[in-house]
C-alpha cells in the first residue's frame, strides 16, 4: 500500500500568495512601463515646456470643455534638460487629477517655472478636492495602478517621485481639504540646462 505523499515545507522555499490572473497581468503591464521609462529616462534633452504642456492640453481638451477648466502658464523657465516623453507623463498626471479631483467650481490649474539657484522649480497648482493631512504623509506611497491604465499617458504618484528622485530632484506637496493641491518639482540643473525668456507665457 502506497503512503500518501508528505507536504514539504522547506524554509528556503519561497511559496507565492494567491494572486488573479488580472491582478497579475497588471503588474506584468506595470513592470514593463517601468521598465520602458527607465529606458527614456537615458535621453535626456533640452524639453520646451511649453510645446509638452500644449500637446498635454490638446490630449485633454474634451474633459478640460466638459469640466469648463483652463490652464494658466506662468514660465520663466521654458526650457529644462529632462527625458521628454517622461516630463509629459509627470506632467500629464498632475494636469489630468487636477481636472479628475476637481471641486465645485471649474478647474484652474496654473503652470509655473522658475529659477532658485542651482534649481528649475515647476509647480502645478489647481483649486480642487484637496487633500487632507491624514492622506498626506501617504500620498506618494499608496500603491495602485498606474494612471497609464487610465488615459494610456500618465503615470502614478508614487512612480513620479521615484523618478524625479533617481534625477537628484525632489517633489513636494502642499495642499489642504477644499482648497486644492500644489505639487512642487525640483529638479538640479546645471547653468546650461535651462532657458530664460524675455517675458512670462500666458494662456
Amino acid at each position: 500500500m502506497r503512503r500518501p505523499r508528505q507536504k514539504i515545507n522547506h524554509p528556503l522555499i519561497w511559496r507565492s500568495p494567491k494572486v488573479s490572473p488580472a491582478k497579475f497581468r497588471a503588474l506584468i503591464t506595470d513592470i514593463s512601463y517601468v521598465a520602458k521609462l527607465e529606458s527614456e529616462m537615458l535621453a535626456m534633452e533640452m524639453v520646451d515646456l511649453e510645446e509638452v504642456i500644449r500637446n498635454i492640453e490638446w490630449s485633454l481638451a474634451d474633459k478640460i470643455k466638459r469640466s469648463g477648466g483652463r490652464l494658466n502658464l506662468h514660465l520663466d523657465v521654458t526650457q529644462i534638460r529632462f527625458s521628454k516623453k517622461t516630463l509629459r507623463s509627470i506632467l500629464f498626471n498632475l494636469i489630468s487629477n487636477g481636472i479628475k479631483f476637481r471641486g465645485s467650481d471649474p478647474p484652474v490649474i496654473d503652470i509655473t517655472c522658475t529659477r532658485e539657484k542651482e534649481n528649475v522649480v515647476l509647480s502645478i497648482q489647481d483649486n480642487g478636492i484637496g487633500i487632507s493631512k491624514e492622506n498626506m504623509h501617504a500620498i506618494f506611497n499608496m500603491y495602485g495602478r498606474l494612471n497609464h491604465a487610465i488615459e494610456g499617458q500618465g503615470i502614478g504618484l508614487s512612480l513620479t517621485k521615484k523618478i524625479v528622485d533617481a534625477a537628484n530632484g525632489n517633489i513636494v506637496v502642499e495642499s489642504e481639504p477644499g482648497k486644492g493641491s500644489k505639487f512642487i518639482i525640483y529638479f538640479k540643473c546645471e547653468p546650461e540646462a535651462f532657458s530664460v525668456p524675455a517675458a512670462d507665457v500666458s494662456a
